[in-house]
C-alpha cells in the first residue's frame, strides 16, 4: 500500500492563470478506437456446393450444431502467428463462428491480415493434427483417408482489416480437398439373378500428406502420395446391403449399390467385382477399367453399373458437384 502526496506551490496568481492558459491550447482531442471481436461466417461458393459437413448430406450449409467446427490462422506483416490454428464454433444466437474459449479481436489501426481457415470435426482435428502456425500453409501428415472418412475443407481470405464501427463477420467460403466416388447397379435380365458379393478400387492412393499452401497469389492443395503399399492398394468399398441384389429397373442409373467414399482427387482406377449368378455355385469376379478421367477436389464420381447376360458394362457416368448439379466442363468420360 502507497499513498501520493501532492506538494502545494506558491505562485502569482497572474502566473497561475498563464499556466493554466498555455495548458488549455496544447489539448488535443484524441478518438480511441474500440476493439472488435472478430467472428466468421461461412458461406456457399458459386456452384452452392462445397460447404457441405459430408458427401452424405444435401445442401450447401457447413452446419449449424458444431458437428463440423472451424480452425483458423491468420498472419500480418511483422506478426505472422497473429493468430494460429484458432478455434471457432457456431452460435445460434447470432448465427455467425465466435473464437472458443475466449474471444479474439481485430488489430488496431487497419492492420491487414491473410487468413487460411479449415473446416472438419473435433476428432479429425486431433486425429491428423494440422499444422498451420500461420496463414502461410497447412499440412496434414500421413492421413489414411480410408480409414478415417474424414471431410477436410479449407478456405483462404487474404488482405482482410477491420472497417471502424463495422460488426459484420469475416465471410469465408469453404472448398472440399477431396472427391466422392460411388456406384449404382442393374440388371438388364431379370431381379434377383446377380448378387454382388464385393466391390474394390484397384490400385486405390489413399493415404498421404495434405499441403494448403496459401503463400503465393493462388491457393494451391498438394497431396504427395508416396509409390508403396503403405499408401496405395485395392480397397473396398461399403455395400449399401450385404449381398446386394442387382435389381431389375427401367431407371437408366440403376439403384445405389455403395455407401459414398470419400478419396484423394487421381487418375480414376479400375474396380474388382465379386459377384454371384443364380443357380451357379462358385461366385465370380470381374474386373472393369473405369472411363479414364481425373477425380477432381470437389466432385462426385457416380459409376453406373449395369449386369448382362454376357458382361457388366459401366452404362455411364454421373459427374456432378456435391449437391448433385451436373458439372459441365467435365473432360469427355469415355476415352
Amino acid at each position: 500500500m502507497f499513498s501520493l502526496h501532492h506538494s502545494a506551490f506558491r505562485r502569482p496568481a497572474a502566473l497561475l492563470l498563464w499556466a493554466a492558459a498555455a495548458c488549455c491550447a496544447c489539448v488535443k482531442t484524441q478518438t480511441l478506437e474500440t476493439p472488435q471481436e472478430l467472428s466468421l461466417s461461412a458461406v456457399a461458393s458459386v456452384s452452392a456446393t462445397e460447404t457441405k459437413a459430408n458427401p452424405e448430406l444435401s445442401g450447401a450449409s457447413l452446419g449449424t450444431d458444431n458437428t463440423y467446427v472451424i480452425y483458423a490462422s491468420a498472419s500480418a506483416t511483422g506478426q505472422p502467428s497473429f493468430m494460429a490454428g484458432q478455434l471457432f464454433r457456431y452460435s445460434t444466437s447470432d448465427a455467425r463462428w465466435h473464437a472458443s474459449p475466449d474471444p479474439v479481436y481485430w488489430p488496431l489501426q487497419g492492420v491487414s491480415l491473410d487468413f487460411l481457415a479449415l473446416a472438419m470435426k473435433p476428432a479429425a482435428f486431433a486425429a491428423l493434427a494440422p499444422a498451420m502456425p500461420t496463414a502461410e500453409s497447412a499440412t496434414l501428415t500421413e492421413w489414411d483417408t480410408y480409414q478415417d472418412q474424414y471431410d477436410v475443407m479449407y478456405s483462404v481470405k487474404n488482405g482482410q482489416s477491420h472497417t471502424a464501427g463495422s460488426t459484420a463477420p469475416l465471410p469465408l467460403v469453404f472448398k472440399h480437398s477431396m472427391a466422392v466416388v460411388g456406384f449404382t447397379a442393374k440388371s438388364t435380365v431379370d431381379a434377383a439373378v446377380y448378387t454382388i458379393k464385393s466391390l474394390e478400387l484397384n490400385g486405390l492412393q489413399f493415404k498421404g500428406t495434405l499441403t494448403v499452401d496459401n503463400s503465393s497469389t493462388q491457393v494451391q492443395t498438394v497431396w504427395e502420395v508416396p509409390a508403396d503399399a503403405a499408401h496405395a492398394g485395392d480397397k473396398a468399398l461399403s455395400l449399401t446391403t450385404p449381398d446386394f441384389q442387382v435389381p431389375f429397373t427401367s431407371s437408366a442409373t440403376g439403384v445405389r449399390c455403395t455407401d459414398h467414399m470419400l478419396v484423394i482427387p487421381q487418375p480414376s482406377r479400375s474396380v474388382t467385382l465379386t459377384y454371384h449368378v443364380v443357380n451357379s455355385i462358385p461366385d465370380l469376379t470381374y474386373t472393369i477399367h473405369l472411363p479414364r478421367i481425373m477425380w477432381k477436389e470437389g466432385r462426385m464420381y457416380i459409376y453406373h453399373l449395369s449386369f448382362g447376360p454376357t458382361e457388366i458394362t459401366v452404362s455411364s457416368v454421373s459427374v456432378t458437384d456435391w449437391d448433385g448439379t451436373p458439372i459441365t466442363d467435365e473432360e469427355t468420360l469415355f476415352s
